[in-house]
């Protein structure tokens, strides 16, 4: 797995490149087990994509530390690698929870992501 931190006129581009979405994004996930070059390596999962400015963005706006951010978003982003999804119901909660209990493992509280969970 690749991490890798932009700016938001990158994260523009590839969202407006691989999601047709012409706008930034506060972070984005490309699986190496799925499209054209799944079986390039099998033991890569795949990419993800962080925007320190976004992420900065929601720091301050939070009044959550740059670095639980990053956190969050680094697990949320692996979560998508793995095949979670944020969509409705069930299966938002499964990622919410997921997501919840990887950041209690590396130490933050709960309670400081409830302005994250389940907004999308």
């Amino acid at each position: 797995m690749s991490i890798a931190i932009v700016d938001d006129e990158e994260m523009r581009d590839l969202n407006r490149e691989y999601r047709g979405v012409d706008s930034t994004t506060d972070v984005l996930s490309f699986p190496m087990l799925e499209g054209e070059c799944s079986d390039v390596c099998r033991e890569m999962i795949g990419d993800v994509v962080i925007s320190a400015p976004t992420a900065r963005a929601m720091s301050e706006e939070h009044g959550c530390p740059f670095d639980a951010v990053l956190d969050l978003l680094i697990v949320h982003g692996i979560l998508h690698l793995l095949g979670y999804d944020h969509g409705e119901g069930d299966e938002a909660r499964r990622m919410e929870t997921a997501t919840l209990e990887l950041l209690q493992s590396l130490g933050h509280e709960p309670q400081h992501f409830d302005w994250y969970a389940l907004r999308a």
